[in-house]
């Protein structure tokens, strides 16, 4: 049975292996239309000069996909191949620059891939995840006298950080659904688990100001933050961003993502204490007020988040008209007379709440239509304040190339703990 086929394995290879990795990958080239089009539109950009059309056009369209073929095999001894174009295509990490010439030659070849093309082409594939183990002269084919084949003699250099943007890309875009779309995540998730150094998101300045590329790199981060010795699960909160969790009550997630500053970008860490009432109260007993305020001296942000909930769903959040400072003060004053607000006692404190200038007077509108006019029975105070700190492109990409980015953001991250409860 073909090793291309999606359920025949190596049996004798481990995961890791690079044959592994050259078929996972054209299980995909083989079965996904989009995948076809992502790589040979690489491959036409890379090989311009030879006036490779590109199969978005439709001049160009996959026959034939194989792995592991020995030069004996009848694809080449049955004129299969008479006639075609040939190019050699390389794929390893980062490109390669070795300047090598593609020509015939008598050797014992065998090709991690072949790909069969019409109109009149054949691609010859050969996987070297790391461009430092690359032997040039297994970039010759070899083809019989007796074929006639026109070789290329300038050799297809990709990388695979290249084609896992494209695939990347392919998801980000909806551009695949179904069974399609799952194969692209396995693939993804397979290069995570057994060749994590591949992926275009390994540092930030590889990403190339791609948001989805960055915030992947994010988690990637997130992943590798430890948690009293353990590395977290990153998970997803629908609506809001990724997280980890800190095992702590004063901050449970801490998030960090990427957004655009107009033609530039920035990665913030997101600390959200006291969203619930237990964690306001937990916060604002351990929280040293002046060494909160430091942080600002230190390039954090602190905001009041001040809402109400019921049971586990936040319902409004108010601004209110007092500053930071003022707002902190009056809660590590008051945190402990927090409780569970009954209805009938709904409008003094929102009263009490109005004369703290804790809400506003244009508040009592949204605090009708949303909370008096519908059926809760009892509401939860929740003085909470969200601290971040955030990176510029300039301060993200220098400390992830020399490799301090995630010992930084791990540091900025105990540093508001330290005043609210550490980790």
């Amino acid at each position: 049975m073909n090793h291309l086929n999606v359920f025949n394995a190596y049996k004798n290879k481990s995961n890791s292996h690079e044959d592994e990795l050259t078929r996972s990958f054209l299980i995909l080239v083989k079965n996904i239309p989009m995948v076809q089009v992502m790589f040979f539109e690489l491959i036409r950009k890379e090989m311009y000069e030879e006036n490779i059309h590109s199969i978005a056009s439709g001049d160009l369209s996959v026959e034939e996909v194989h792995t592991q073929l020995s030069d004996t095999n009848n694809i080449f001894t049955s004129g299969l191949v008479d006639g075609r174009t040939l190019v050699s295509v390389i794929i390893s990490d980062d490109k390669f620059e070795g300047g090598a010439n593609v020509q015939n030659e008598d050797r014992k070849a065998r090709y991690d891939g072949v790909v069969l093309c019409n109109p009149s082409w054949v691609f010859i594939i050969e996987n070297k995840p790391s461009k430092d183990n690359i032997w040039t002269r297994q970039l010759n084919p070899n083809i019989p006298d007796s074929v006639e084949v026109k070789i290329v003699d300038k050799p297809c250099c990709l990388s695979w950080r290249a084609i896992l943007t494209g695939l990347n890309s392919l998801i980000q875009n909806s551009m695949l659904n179904g069974i399609e779309k799952v194969l692209v995540e396995d693939f993804i998730e397979y290069v995570d688990n057994e060749y994590s150094w591949l992926n275009p998101y390994t540092t930030f300045e590889v990403c190339k100001g791609n948001t989805y590329l960055l915030d992947k790199r994010c988690n990637l981060a997130l992943s590798n933050f430890l948690i009293r010795g353990k590395k977290p699960e990153v998970k997803y909160h629908r609506g809001w961003k990724h997280y980890i969790e800190s095992g702590k009550n004063t901050v449970k997630q801490i998030a960090l993502d990427s957004s655009k500053n107009g033609e530039g970008w920035s990665i913030t860490v997101w600390l959200h204490a006291g969203d619930t009432m237990s964690a306001a109260k937990e916060s604002f007993k351990n929280m040293d007020t002046d060494k909160l305020l430091e942080l600002k001296l230190q390039g954090f942000d602190i905001e009041p988040n001040f809402h109400v909930s019921y049971r586990s769903s936040n319902l409004l959040w108010f601004s209110g008209n007092l500053t930071l400072e003022q707002y902190l003060r009056y809660w590590k004053k008051e945190y402990k007379n927090l409780r569970q607000i009954k209805r009938p006692e709904f409008m003094t404190y929102f009263d009490e709440m109005e004369a703290s200038c804790m809400i506003g007077a244009d508040d009592r509108n949204i605090i009708q239509e949303k909370i008096m006019n519908k059926n809760y029975p009892n509401l939860n105070i929740c003085p909470g304040f969200t601290i971040t700190y955030t990176w510029d492109s300039k301060s993200a990409i220098k400390l992830d190339k020399c490799g301090k980015f995630e010992e930084d953001f791990m540091k900025k991250v105990n540093s508001a703990f330290a005043v609210i409860g550490g980790i």
